[in-house]
């Protein structure tokens, strides 16, 4: 393997990884809003 394929597949890899994660963190987000919003409501 050469280094210019290691350097492209490691860019896609941070670049997905970029996008993935707030993805993760905001419906985690919303999941706690929703419970709290539930506990506060009773």
């Amino acid at each position: 393997m050469d280094i210019s394929s290691m350097i492209m597949g490691a860019s896609i890899a941070s670049v997905a990884w970029v996008a993935f994660v707030p993805w993760t963190k905001l419906r985690r987000l919303k999941e706690l809003d929703e419970r709290d919003a539930r506990t506060k409501g009773e």
